[in-house]
């Protein structure tokens, strides 16, 4: 026997026995095996501990289980892992009677060691059952049997050494080490995945994280594959992995509305309230990681403090110190796995909670009445408020945590520095309470910040789906000016909140580097008089231990201001959840007054989305009104109004619509037409009275047709299932057939934004193709023929609503036609006219039309003298009408796939050069000065602590002043360095890079230029400016710091032995293939992130615009559904990301972990040679090196995809085709065109680049001086296509166009257009007053304004809504008032120019006022040129000239009036099909 073996028998059992837990010695005195805990201690902590936590676990687990279902196959693996699990319970029985028939002189020993055994084997059969199960009815491999084996595998390992060192029998040690090799093999068997094992695979959707075990979570091996695709190619999203059940937006939607509806509406924080219920579960098990993180934090200055007393004191044996390099190695490797399982849930929660609140924002918007939603403030809630509030949420578990860690900290620190922990305590009270004053003026100017950011998004967004008309009308530059300006006021905005979070930072930096310097000033100030020496364990220990004091306020300090802003938009999105619902119909009925309370507070449930049930708005049935006189629509002392407190618009006393009629509702200008159909539809903040709706499936056709960024076939379909024989009908229904033959992708062309591609009359057709495609029981149908040519609206209309053969009257559907055309008044069952706020007549056309009321006076009008008593529905069959429905089948598009772009994956580092080259060198180079300033005053002063302390051990308390003067002149330094870095990268830097990329991204100045049928690759714009502002500047100042300060950090770290910076060579290259790897895929996952966000912002606007639409064919669901799919495509993007930033945080803490033990065990092993204070200078390093390399490689990633946002911009600008041409740069004088001659030679135009198709066909024309020239011609004829020539917006044209002998396409072309007057269908407006929309070149007085809105019907409702200096809302207008309000802009400008074009602009004005205004413009224009593009024949009828287009030709040029009485003429067809008579 060994003299070690005797000393262990020696003290065995009598020390052992005792609770210990350090082995130290017996009552004799003699020394035990060195480093080992008692017997006893092991069996009470190592053994029935561990064993008792997993019998409490594996009961609960089970009693869960039992009602799940089996998911998992595989049942020899299963029996396998049974079968060992018996044999190990064997194994523990055979050990409970080996100790039972142990002597009783072994005592405590015996007796804790039985019960350890017995506790033991009961665990071993629970652990049977529970492998069984688990493995059955579970995708992953248990946690709780991972865990406990884990855990008491390594715990066991100590008990086995203890055993064989003790004097304990063989037969006891032996079967213990049987046990724990069984155990062991347990391990690997448990740890298997069973994803192979699956009984319903994951069908092409793989997400390894629902088969990841402890071991794949923990170390984030699931991540592999991911990385190793991103690494070797580009990812796409269909790459990615899929989310689970539990973190999808339909189930997080659903947890969100019953927890809102659990809290009070009068709580306080409503929003976060219910949001921390819906979330509870995944918060709850954030916290069992983060304490664990906590304890291993903590243990850090522990650590430390031990080892260096141990190298200062060399009588301590050897064995000391190789405990304490396992103890590093402990400490820092559980620092990265518990860090990885806090980050991992943490991310989950993260996810969620964005899912939560994005869905619970577009499903809150689809019940709000329109005139509550602020579309570009929708957007902001859902985009900037939410990342506001996410990552203030990131912090939620460091708030509590570092609540524990602070006193902790401080209770540490006294007891190294005794009163003089009071110093760090006061620093960082004051730093906090300064944080906390400036909190909520920070929130203020975030706010204000917001607001402007709010309201230069929703003028972009909406200039961007009136792009065409903005380029017509010339207002290229006042909008731009406009753009321009509101940057600038965005910017000048954002200015306070910047500067005061620079302040604020540098006060975050306080706590870290002000708290030593209090520490160690009370402590020289204390130990003068105490006596007590200023030695290395002291300093680095409280050092270390201020360092976990300091970084927690640092980050309470930094989480103020995104608290501030969190809590300000929590508010905000908390105002809009709890907005008043729009009013509700039971049954299809209002009945009573449903007056809305606007400011008020809702509890009214969303829907929830269900893609099978239809929701209440209009399509639940009330069957008892239908059997009540066969009835389908019943008002009755009803009052429609579009505000709770405003008097009614429409009071009705009594109207019917019987099923299957078709009413005509006809009426002025702003009569009420569109209230009448909206209140119908319950979209009226106040309804008041009895309205009843008898029909199931309604459908509702706008004025203004809401059309997605999508194909003609998605507009179509909408929610519905294709249906190829009903598709074909519906098609030929609405005369699209023509259209999409001429479309090279037919019915899979997209058409744009709001339509954007197409025509108005074709985008009307499209939207009544859609509302047929429905099989509705009820349409509603405002104005759908108003931007349609005559022949072919009259074509629908038979198609559609004739008695004979319409689709409609076929399906005995009842129709409700707001129309303004008389033409359609006799095939009408019923005619409302609605004036002076109620229906002034009603009835049959025959009984009306001689009534003497208004249906008389438009019948006499549209007639004639001569005819008027001769006028009926024009029944003749068109060319085109005896044609058949043709046989169309939708196919999928298959355009092929651009080039793969690899610079989404390695980066584009000429991004850099371009990007530094917006900024101005002197920025550049006070930012570089500032960051190496910087990062040498954050670390040279460690390097001055150890000068310090060595001084201190030869001569003791000698030359205090001097030291601590020093090192406090150098924290003091930097601090106010930060400051001012700070204020340089977010203010200086970020303000000028945020006018200059706005400049270069052409939104203002350059914007017109950009050629109209790209404009719908725009849409990413505002997110790329957002980045701009936000994440870039400070992912450049971190970047930069951090490299700055990993350099400092390992010079410091090799400090302690030369031998260290031998792994230098390898870690560099090892942080160079880790950096590669990490940002090939994090680039990507960075990039599909916002790419996936873009189509949940995309349909959430478009879903705003549309929301009577929607809710009118009751596809709110629906709408819902899409939305949660698209937020759950989203969603993977942004938490791989996540997880791949923790892949990346645990292999830099496990590098961490290696260098802390390779520091430990060279400072074990040189201990006779090496300094301990430069141990401890890189040993206090330590602490911080891991995150320090952190966030560089993660910051260097956000300034790598921030950058993505500069290399968009760019190449925007750098390779969007410039519709300028070379040679397009005179400027005409002032006064042109002063006559007006206009002369077209062989003009062609073409909107394809090889000119295939031509739109205009060897055109050639004069046009006189004052010449009135109309252009009519059926859809698809080129009416509008020669509008755009003479404009200069066609891409491809050819020959030449003279305005005043001037060739055009030698002028500017903004010149150009601005110095044509335009008037088109769909016309901007500029955000400001009244006065600056209708005189936007400020060339008129005050007077004359006034004037020109009199004559146009306008000035009382302008002075009604405030003036002419009151703020322009369009939404205030009717469609037929926007069209007169820019009828009155044009006549302001007349002087500016002697040619006017109008693009049917009175196409949704009445018959009186067309008259009206058709006599005010010739007047006004009598010395004009005019061109009108005519759909309505009778406004043209009186000019000189009237030019038929046929497929892009001239077929007819001659005069209105004698073409139309002529024979055999093609405007005589077309007159004769609206003015036909018998």
């Amino acid at each position: 026997m060994s003299n070690s073996t005797s000393i262990a028998v020696a003290c065995f059992p009598s020390a052992d026995a005792s609770f210990g837990p350090v082995l130290h010695g017996d009552a004799r005195g003699v020394n035990c095996r060195a480093f080992d805990f008692t017997i006893a201690f092991e069996q009470y902590f190592f053994s029935i501990a561990p064993a008792a936590i997993l019998i409490i676990a594996a009961s609960l687990r089970l009693g869960h289980l039992r009602k799940s279902p089996s998911v998992v196959a595989g049942d020899r693996f299963r029996l396998a892992k049974a079968a060992t699990n018996v044999v190990f319970s064997a194994v523990q029985l055979s050990l409970v009677v080996a100790w039972a028939s142990q002597s009783r002189s072994l005592g405590h020993i015996r007796t804790v060691s039985l019960a350890a055994s017995t506790v033991s084997f009961l665990a071993g059969l629970l652990m049977t059952g529970l492998s069984y199960t688990e493995h059955a009815r579970s995708r992953r491999p248990s946690f709780i049997l991972n865990a406990y084996l884990l855990a008491s595998l390594l715990l066991d390992v100590a008990i086995v050494r203890s055993f064989w060192l003790s004097g304990l029998p063989n037969t006891i040690c032996s079967i213990f080490s049987a046990s724990l090799a069984l155990k062991a093999v347990l391990l690997v068997m448990e740890a298997v995945e069973k994803g192979r094992f699956l009984v319903i695979p994951n069908s092409g959707h793989r997400n390894p994280e629902l088969t990841s075990g402890l071991y794949s979570r923990g170390l984030v091996w699931w991540m592999n594959p991911l990385l190793m695709d991103g690494f070797h190619c580009l990812l796409r999203p269909e790459d990615l992995y899929s989310l689970d059940s539990s973190m999808s937006a339909d189930v997080l939607h659903k947890a969100f509305w019953r927890a809102w509806y659990g809290v009070s509406p009068s709580t306080k924080h409503r929003l976060i309230l219910s949001c921390l219920r819906a979330l509870k579960w995944p918060l709850f098990k954030t916290i069992v990681p983060r304490l664990f993180l906590l304890a291993f934090t903590i243990s850090q200055p522990l650590a430390l403090q031990r080892f260096l007393s141990f190298l200062l004191d060399p009588t301590q044996s050897i064995s000391v110190g190789y405990g304490l390099i396992g103890a590093y190695g402990l400490i820092y490797v559980g620092i990265a796995l518990s860090s990885a399982f806090y980050e991992h849930q943490n991310s989950r929660t993260l996810t969620m909670l964005r899912g939560v609140l994005v869905s619970a924002i577009f499903s809150r918007s689809t019940e709000l009445s329109t005139t509550d939603i602020d579309n570009s403030a929708a957007v902001t809630l859902m985009s900037t408020d939410v990342e506001s509030i996410n990552r203030a949420w990131r912090e939620i578990h460091e708030l509590w945590a570092n609540i524990i860690q602070i006193p902790l900290a401080v209770w540490l620190l006294s007891i190294h520095i005794g009163f003089a922990s009071v110093g760090p305590v006061i620093v960082c009270g004051i730093a906090l309470l300064a944080s906390i004053v400036s909190g909520p003026r920070s929130q203020k100017h975030m706010m204000t910040w917001t607001g402007k950011v709010q309201q230069r998004i929703g003028i972009t967004s909406t200039m961007l789906g009136h792009m065409k008309s903005i380029k017509m009308s010339g207002m290229n530059q006042n909008l731009g000016s406009s753009i321009a300006q509101l940057r600038k006021d965005e910017i000048n905005a954002a200015a306070p909140f910047r500067i005061l979070s620079a302040i604020i930072s540098a006060i975050a930096q306080a706590p870290v580097l002000l708290s030593p310097v209090a520490a160690f000033a009370l402590f020289t100030i204390i130990s003068g008089k105490s006596g007590e020496s200023f030695d290395v364990t002291r300093v680095f220990t409280s050092l270390s231990i201020i360092l976990l004091l300091g970084q927690p306020l640092f980050w309470i300090l930094e989480a103020v201001l995104d608290t501030s802003a969190a809590l300000a938009s929590s508010r905000r999105i908390e105002r809009f959840i709890s907005k008043t619902s729009r009013p509700k119909k039971q049954n299809g009925v209002i009945q009573g007054s449903l007056s809305v309370n606007v400011s008020g507070t809702a509890d009214t449930a969303p829907v929830v989305p269900s893609p099978q049930t239809q929701d209440f708005e209009l399509q639940t049935i009330n069957s008892a009104v239908h059997q009540q006189g066969g009835n389908s629509i019943v008002v009755c002392n009803a009052s429609f109004s579009w505000s709770s407190e405003a008097a009614p618009v429409l009071k009705i006393e009594d109207m019917t619509v019987s099923k299957g009629e078709l009413a005509i509702v006809i009426g002025a200008v702003a009569c009420g037409k569109t209230t009448l159909l909206r209140g119908l539809l319950g979209e009226l903040p106040s309804i008041t009275g009895l309205v009843e709706l008898a029909s199931g499936r309604v459908a509702y056709c706008e004025q203004t047709p809401w059309l997605v960024n999508g194909t003609i076939l998605k507009n179509i379909i909408g929610e519905n299932s294709y249906d190829e024989a009903l598709y074909n009908s519906v098609i030929y229904a609405c005369d699209l057939g023509k259209d999409l033959e001429a479309l090279s992708q037919g019915d899979q062309t997209v058409i744009g934004s709001k339509g954007i591609a197409l025509s108005g009359g074709q985008r009307q057709r499209v939207a009544l193709t859609r509302l047929l495609y429905s099989r509705p029981q009820l349409a509603l149908l405002d104005d759908p023929f108003s931007g349609i040519d005559n022949h072919t609206s009259q074509i629908v209309f038979n198609r559609i609503l004739s008695r004979e053969n319409g689709l409609l009257r076929q399906w005995g559907t009842t129709v409700i036609l707001v129309t303004q055309a008389v033409k359609f008044l006799p095939g009408g069952d019923k005619i409302i006219s609605l004036g002076g706020g109620s229906i002034s007549e009603q009835g049959t056309f025959s009984s009306l039309r001689g009534a003497g009321g208004y249906v008389e006076s438009l019948y006499r009008e549209a007639s004639g003298e001569e005819a008027h008593d001769n006028i009926r529905l024009n029944q003749t069959r068109s060319r085109s009408e005896g044609e058949s429905p043709m046989t169309r089948t939708s196919r999928p598009s298959t355009t092929p796939p651009g080039p793969e772009d690899r610079r989404r994956q390695r980066g584009d580092f000429s991004i850099y050069s371009y990007f530094f080259s917006s900024i101005s060198m002197s920025l550049t180079t006070g930012l570089l000065v500032s960051e190496v300033a910087w990062v040498f005053l954050s670390t040279f002063p460690t390097v001055w602590l150890n000068w310090w302390t060595e001084a201190n051990m030869k001569e003791p308390n000698s030359r205090i002043g001097y030291y601590l003067g020093v090192y406090a002149t150098l924290q003091i330094l930097a601090v106010v360095c930060f400051g001012v870095l700070t204020l340089i990268g977010i203010f200086f830097i970020a303000s000028r890079v945020g006018i200059q990329m706005h400049q270069t991204s052409r939104c203002c100045s350059k914007g017109s230029l950009v050629p109209l049928y790209l404009y719908g690759h725009w849409i990413y714009h505002d997110e790329d400016i957002g980045i701009l502002d936000r994440s870039l500047p400070l992912a450049l100042l971190v970047t930069i710091a951090s490299f700055l300060m990993a350099i400092g950090q390992a010079g410091l770290l090799a400090s302690s032995t030369g031998y260290l910076a031998i792994t230098f060579p390898f870690l560099i290259v090892l942080f160079f293939y880790i950096q590669r790897g990490y940002l090939r895929t994090s680039r990507q996952l960075r990039l599909l992130d916002l790419e996936e966000k873009a189509p949940v912002y995309t349909q959430f606007l478009e879903t705003l615009s549309g929301l009577v639409t929607i809710r009118a064919f009751g596809w709110s669901a629906s709408a819902i559904a899409t939305n949660n799919s698209l937020i759950d495509k989203s969603q993977q993007p942004f938490y791989l990301l996540l997880m791949v930033q923790q892949w990346l945080t645990l292999v830099l803490n496990l590098i961490t972990a290696a260098l802390a033990i390779l520091i430990a065990g060279l400072a074990v092993k040189l201990r006779d040679s090496i300094s301990a204070s430069l141990t401890g200078v890189s040993l206090v390093q330590l602490i911080t090196l891991a995150e320090t390399l952190k966030l560089l490689i993660q910051f260097w990633t956000s300034l790598e995809t921030s950058l993505g946002a500069v290399a968009r911009i760019k190449n925007f600008s750098e390779e969007t085709p410039d519709e300028k041409l070379p040679g397009e740069d005179q400027q005409p004088r002032q006064n042109w065109p002063a006559h007006g001659h206009i002369e077209f030679r062989d003009v062609s135009s073409s909107y394809d680049a090889d000119e295939g198709r031509k739109a205009l066909v060897d055109i050639d024309l004069k046009i006189e001086a004052g010449q009135k020239v109309g252009v009519v011609g059926r859809t698809g004829s080129g009416k509008s296509t020669f509008l755009l020539t003479l404009l200069r917006l066609v891409p491809k044209s050819s020959g030449t166009i003279l305005v005043d002998g001037i060739d055009i396409s030698t002028l500017d072309r903004d010149n150009l257009r601005s110095h044509i007057i335009t008037v088109s269908q769909d016309t901007f407006y500029l955000p400001g007053s009244v006065r600056l929309n209708v005189d936007p070149y400020d060339s008129a007085s005050s007077d004359a304004i006034e004037t020109v809105l009199r004559r146009v019907g306008l000035w009382d409702v302008i002075v009604e809504r405030g003036g002419l200096e009151a703020k322009f809302e369009d939404d205030n207008l009717s469609h037929g008032q926007r069209q007169l309000f820019s009828l009155a802009r044009a006549v302001l400008r007349k002087a500016r120019s002697r040619v006017i074009v109008f693009d049917e602009a009175i196409s949704s004005v009445d018959a009186h006022t067309d008259t009206v205004i058709r006599d005010f413009l010739r007047d006004e224009f009598r010395e004009h040129t005019v061109i009108w593009i005519a759909h309505r024949l009778e406004t043209i009828l009186d000019f000189d000239r009237v030019i038929v287009l046929d497929e892009g030709r001239v077929v007819e040029d001659g005069n209105p009036a004698q073409l139309s009485v002529a024979r055999n003429t093609r405007f005589g067809q077309l007159w004769n099909a609206r003015h036909q008579s018998t």
